[in-house]
């Protein structure tokens, strides 16, 4: 079994990554139902209810990535998100001008993804005196992952 560092794991929105990503998550949980009763002793006993999953991106800022991002979130519009281990990371050798490696022809997702609808809950910007430009944006899923769906997904903005 090998580890994966965490930069080849990422999320992909539409046709594309999220452009210059510095962490992500993903969770996925279930309610449980309390199915106790006096058949079950001093035990507790749960069954599993309804299964809900989030993600999270914070990302360097990107104009074009953030400009797409706020108009989906306020015209309530269903992003399709997928989280992914990324196939070509061995491609990633040739820094551009401002140090990022990205393979010719952009990230692409491995067969082992997980693919759903999200909306966009929150997207906060941060941009400190001095600083680089940050943002934070929250993805409710909507509805089933399916795993090992496609979804066209190249590095860069996703417009």
């Amino acid at each position: 079994m090998a580890n994966i560092m965490g930069e080849n794991v990422q999320l992909f929105m539409g046709g594309g990554t999220l452009a210059c990503a510095t962490s992500c998550s993903v969770d996925i949980s279930s309610d449980d139902i309390d199915v106790s009763c006096k058949d079950t002793g001093k035990w507790g006993a749960t069954k599993r209810g309804k299964i809900t999953w989030s993600a999270t991106s914070d990302n360097l800022m990107v104009v074009a990535d953030y400009t797409s991002l706020v108009d989906a979130m306020i015209s309530g519009e269903l992003v399709t998100l997928a989280f992914s281990t990324v196939g070509n990371a061995a491609a990633a050798t040739t820094p551009d001008a401002e140090g990022h490696v990205v393979p010719s022809g952009g990230w692409t997702a491995s067969g082992d993804m997980y693919v759903g609808k999200a909306t966009i809950s929150s997207i906060s910007l941060s941009a400190g005196n001095g600083e680089l430009a940050t943002y934070s944006v929250t993805f409710n899923g909507v509805g089933a992952l399916t795993k090992g769906a496609t979804i066209a997904a190249t590095s860069g903005t996703n417009s």
